[in-house]
């Protein structure tokens, strides 16, 4: 047996539905077929789950650790293949844990799960294709054991292995075992070659369903109302049957494609797919085929592979989302998941055919949802597709829906939480026409000021007709300033919008001048196209002619993915159209989460989480536990309150914050949050001294290695652009080396960021150099890195470089944009000389000179050097600012020559002669350096101009996350959202880090809670307190985006994913709608602006984090 740690799959097919790919964790070689699907528990000491495989042919029994590694097999000394599954039992009363196994010898086996040592062994009768389960037939603890066989019946044992009761009907295939007639004890129920059977907890008979088909598959339990049913499937006919448990009547059978054979047959499973209360059977068939059927009996849609062959289901939440997806294996060697609607997510494809269906799990406890399965290639993988785990989303997570093995779907305690939610926004016809993002309407195109006049979120429909028009609102006084005017025979369409199954009903309003002729219908479309048109009642007319068409609360058609008001103008006059409006009737399951920061709390700092809900809960109640689960801190959560955006739009949620500053105990910690009985609990923190710093200062600084641009950097790409650049005059200066910007490849100017990254070391230097492992370059090497391609860009007459780029069309890997040989031709270009940018540059290399000789390293002659003819090129040009005064003091620093005091004095005087406006921190640092440089004091006038900004930034701060908003603190404006007009954007991480930057500042002239406070929030929601629950900074913590805008992924990159980066950040979702925004489709290359990485945001993380532990002056 070989355990295999892989760091990216091979065989992932993502399909065209938005999804993350999964990733391939960690392989077990076992020697044999795994026909038996996986079970995983924790069964042993060592950390995580274990899972144990049936090794067939080998006749063993095997037991995985978390990591992929065995840690016990047992061979039973069995006759026969071990084909079938085990089941496992609760504690017993010496608190081992059974774990049972038949064989198709006759051989029944107990064992401690633990150890694998054997406890008991039976007779019982053949189990090869079948298997046994644990459940209570007394009433009251150890568990029993119930065996079905194919030769000799059905046997339950006691936990000792004593023979209770037999019946010797003619049984088949696996058991389904649950108390449904309340009484305290398990009935039995199975499935013989002719018919269904319920057996009493003493083994007596109390019913048989007799149809003459024949009954493959396995039965499974489940609650439809109060009432208990059995479904099951048969072949010949094929028929998915449902029975009363109580007496074995006949509810409903639906007809399948195709039947069940054993491998199928055994992998049904019971899941309520989209939330409504009711589940849904899934039924595989033996042609490929996944049945969803209702537990009315009509079949909701049918998934088919392309080959007809075997296929069996689990189901559970995979990507985080609360609602179960539904996995599939298949014997066409694809694990297929798929929505709630039966649509193909993803695929993971193996060598050989797949045979039982995955097992879902958090297997190494890092927050995230495992699936676990194996086949004919006799490899148990384990992978994640990076969902949180919830438990309570997990409805059938394994074959038999649980470990016992016992076929229930548990009856769900959640309640079901409806809302009126608004799915169009431009039904008042106010806004033009935007195209959102980079690309924008073409001036020059003759007809844009008409294209810009179209009602947004409407086209016309059909030709022929008048061009429908905006026009202003005939009404007086009326609410909307414009309308649209329909012209005689014209219509229109909105917008499809997407109703998920979450939407049981739309309402769907509009407001109609004109003809009683004119009409408004709802549109329903699905993936076969239109689907329903259903027209809206017309009211009467207001004494302005204005009438209101409705529908009503119209349900969603079970196929329907999005829908449309169409509006049809009379066939012999106009029509005018205001106020439309389509409502979404939302029921969906209660849930919460509870966002922390991923990273972790310093000890003795602010510790803040927010709970965000889908509803709002009267009793809420967090408990902080410890990683033994033991309580640690609880208290009560304030009343939750909604966030609503500068332009109206709701976030969607309900939330509450909560605060358990005073736990500092280091140790690792989850927060549980119990609302009206609905619980969530977080995904793990560690609390520590300095533990910010200790988890994130290194990735943070490390990131930039991986963007290093003319090295090989293993793992990411080879040596690249070792031919940058070209000049517009011809020439080939070599200005290879620096960093990519970003998610591309281009190198704008590395100066702000040599600048920025060498403010922070210098802050903390000795710390930065103590995380250095010795087989690595560090910080500081790191700054010499991009120091070194900032003194090449500075030319001799003191001016810079412009931007090496060759824009954004190149998508492979870096090493093959060029020919890396100087001067052939295909060069990147650098654009002519930068400007004002060379302030940057001089600013850059003398805070490198100088740190170089604070600091002991040296070697900063050269850094200096560039820095005085570029400083002194920029004083002849006229500026003298913030930059000019920070060059002037570290060449003083550097070299100890006067007449840079003298203009770094100069400079001070003009620029700091009093009291300072809007500070930020590159002046305060600034100011500070002057200070140590010329012995100087402007310690009152920062204290003071740091205290009146960070009370500012406070103001701004007004809501549930603490983060700092845009705009008026009375209406705040989260992402800066633009009213009507698209273009770049990207996300607000540098401006949060900015402004922690900022309080970290001034706690360090003065100690302010509520300051200390604000800087903490926003790195919570850098690092998981965000709508998305998310740490957005790659690698640190344990949920991340599923994949990054960066060219590295055409490079070999998994996702993309650069460690230690941080992103753009949450943004809005479309001009005039600033609802937070993140890409999580899963694409190859997601939205950039918020998944892609950019030099600014750890040069901005670093300022702040070093700013923050730096501690006072």
């Amino acid at each position: 047996m070989k355990h295999r740690s892989v760091l990216m799959a091979g065989a992932l097919l993502l399909s065209a539905a938005a999804a993350a790919a999964p990733r391939l964790l960690w392989e077990f070689a076992a020697e044999s077929t795994l026909y038996a699907p996986p079970l995983t528990a924790d069964l042993h000491p060592a950390p995580g789950l274990e899972t144990v495989v049936s090794d067939s042919e080998a006749k063993t029994l095997r037991c995985v650790g978390a990591d992929g590694k065995e840690l016990w097999a047992f061979a039973g000394g069995w006759k026969k293949r071990l084909a079938s599954a085990a089941a496992l039992g609760a504690a017993l009363p010496d608190g081992a844990r059974p774990l049972a196994v038949g064989n198709g010898d006759g051989s029944l086996v107990c064992l401690d799960a633990a150890t694998g040592a054997e406890r008991w062994r039976a007779d019982a009768g053949a189990v090869e294709w079948g298997g046994c389960v644990w459940a209570e037939l007394d009433g009251a603890p150890p568990q029993e054991l119930v065996a079905g066989t194919a030769d000799r019946g059905v046997a339950a044992f006691s936990a000792d292995g004593a023979p209770l009761w037999r019946w010797n009907g003619n049984a088949r295939g696996l058991l389904a075992a649950a108390d449904t007639d309340l009484d305290g004890r398990a009935e039995v129920f199975g499935a013989t070659a002719w018919g269904v059977f319920c057996l009493g907890p003493d083994g007596a008979p109390r019913w048989e369903q007799t149809t003459g088909d024949d009954f493959t598959g396995a039965p499974c339990l489940f609650q439809s109302g109060k009432d208990w049913r059995v479904a099951v499937s048969s072949v010949d006919d094929d028929y998915l049957w449902c029975l009363n448990a109580a007496d074995g009547a006949v509810v409903w059978r639906a007809p399948l494609l195709s039947g069940p054979d054993t491998y199928s047959g055994a992998g049904t499973a019971v899941a309520d797919l989209d939330g409504d209360g009711a589940p849904e059977i899934l039924a595989p068939g033996l042609g490929g085929h996944v049945h969803a059927v209702g537990a009315d009996g009509a079949l909701r849609w049918v998934f088919q592979t392309e080959q007809a062959t075997h296929i069996a289901v689990s189901a559970g939440d995979v990507d985080g989302d609360g609602l179960p997806e539904v996995l599939a294996a298949s014997g066409d060697h694809a694990l297929y998941c798929l929505d709630a609607r039966g649509r193909e997510r993803w695929r993971w494809t193996a060598t050989l055919r797949l045979i039982g269906p995955p097992t879902l799990a958090d297997v190494n406890g890092d927050g995230l949802t495992d699936l676990l399965f194996g086949g004919s290639d006799r490899i148990l993988r384990c992978i994640t597709a990076g969902g949180r785990f919830l438990p309570g989303a997990m409805p059938w997570p394994s074959r038999r829906g649980d470990a016992a093995q016992t076929g229930v779907l548990a009856a769900s305690t959640v309640p079901l939480v409806t809302e009126e939610r608004p799915l169009f926004s431009f039904g008042g016809f106010e806004h033009g026409k935007i195209r959102d993002g980079l690309a924008q309407f073409d001036p020059a195109n003759p007809l844009v000021d008409q294209v810009l006049a179209r009602p947004r979120g409407w086209r016309q429909e059909g030709t022929g007709a008048e061009a429908f028009a905006v026009v202003n609102d005939p009404r007086g006084g009326g609410k909307n300033g414009k309308s649209l005017l329909l012209p005689v025979g014209a219509a229109a369409l909105s917008e499809h919008v997407p109703v998920g199954p979450e939407i049981r009903a739309v309402t769907a309003r509009v407001r109609m001048r004109g003809p009683e002729s004119a009409t408004a219908a709802l549109v329903w479309t699905g993936a076969a196209g239109a689907l329903a048109e259903t027209p809206l009642a017309s009211g009467d007319p207001d004494l302005f002619g204005w009438r209101t068409l409705a529908l009503e609360a119209a349900p969603r058609p079970a196929t329907a993915t999005h829908a449309a008001l169409r509006l049809r103008a009379g066939a012999h006059a106009q029509a005018l159209w205001d106020d439309a409006e389509l409502t979404g009737t939302v029921a969906a399951p209660a849930k919460a989460e509870a966002l922390v920061n991923q990273a972790g709390y310093d000890t003795g700092a602010p510790k803040a989480f927010v709970v965000q809900a889908g509803f709002a809960a009267k009793k809420a109640r967090f408990v902080v536990v410890d990683a033994n689960g033991a309580a640690v801190f609880e208290g009560d959560l304030p009343a939750p309150e909604r966030i609503t955006g500068f332009y109206g739009h709701d976030w969607g949620f309900f939330y509450q914050r909560g605060d358990f500053s005073s736990v500092d105990a280091p140790g690792v910690y989850r927060v549980r949050v119990t609302l009206d009985g609905v619980t969530a609990e977080s995904h793990p923190f560690e609390i520590g001294p300095e533990r910010l710093w200790q988890a994130t200062a290194r990735p943070a600084y490390r990131f930039f290695w991986y963007q290093r641009c003319g090295m090989e950097i293993p793992g990411f790409h080879g040596a690249c652009h070792l031919d940058d650049a070209s000049t517009p005059d011809g020439a080939c200066p070599s200005l290879a080396g620096g960093w990519h910007d970003a998610g591309d490849y281009n190198k704008y100017h590395n100066a702000p960021y040599v600048y920025g990254l060498a403010r922070a070391y210098g802050l903390r230097a000795a710390a930065f150099d103590a995380l250095r492992p010795a087989d690595e370059d560090g910080f500081w090497e790191e700054l010499l890195w991009g120091a070194d391609h900032v003194r090449r860009m500075v030319a001799p007459d003191g001016s810079a470089f412009g931007s090496i780029t060759t824009g954004y069309g190149y998508w492979g890997p870096p090493e093959l944009e060029t020919d890396n040989l100087p001067c052939t031709g295909d060069e990147r270009p650098a654009a002519g000389h930068a400007g004002a940018a060379v302030d940057e540059h001089h600013a850059a290399l003398a805070r490198m000179a100088a740190l170089a000789k604070e600091t002991g390293h040296g070697g900063g002659e050269p850094l200096a050097e560039a820095a005085v003819r570029s400083l002194d090129r920029s004083l002849a040009e006229g500026r003298r600012g913030w930059l000019q005064l920070s060059t002037a003091a570290d060449l003083f620093t550097a070299t100890g020559d006067p007449r840079h005091a003298e203009t770094a004095r100069a400079l001070a005087r003009e620029l700091a002669p009093g009291p300072l406006g809007d500070v930020n921190s590159l002046m305060a640092d600034t100011l500070e350096r002057c200070d140590r440089a010329l012995g100087e004091d402007h310690t009152a006038v920062l204290a003071a101009a740091l205290a009146a900004k960070a009370d500012s930034l406070v103001a701004r701060a007004r809501n549930p996350f603490g983060v700092v908003a845009f705009g008026d603190p009375e209406k705040p404006n989260y992402f800066n959202t633009p009213a009507d007009k698209g273009g770049w954007r990207v996300g607000t991480n540098s401006q949060l880090l900015e402004a922690a930057a900022l309080a970290a500042r001034a706690l360090r002239y003065q100690e302010n809670p509520v300051w200390r406070k604000l800087a903490h929030d926003q790195f919570n929601w850098v690092l998981g307190v965000n709508p998305f629950n998310l740490s957005l900074m790659e690698g640190v913590g344990s949920a991340f985006l599923p994949t990054y805008h960066h060219r590295y992924v055409f490079s070999g990159v998994p996702r993309g994913a650069v460690p230690g980066s941080v992103v753009n950040g949450v943004t809005w979702r479309t001009v005039g709608d600033d609802r937070p925004y993140v890409d999580l489709s899963g694409a190859d290359v997601p939205n950039f602006a918020s998944n892609e990485c950019w030099l600014p945001h750890n040069t901005h993380y670093l300022d702040a984090l070093s700013a923050l532990s730096a501690g006072k002056r």
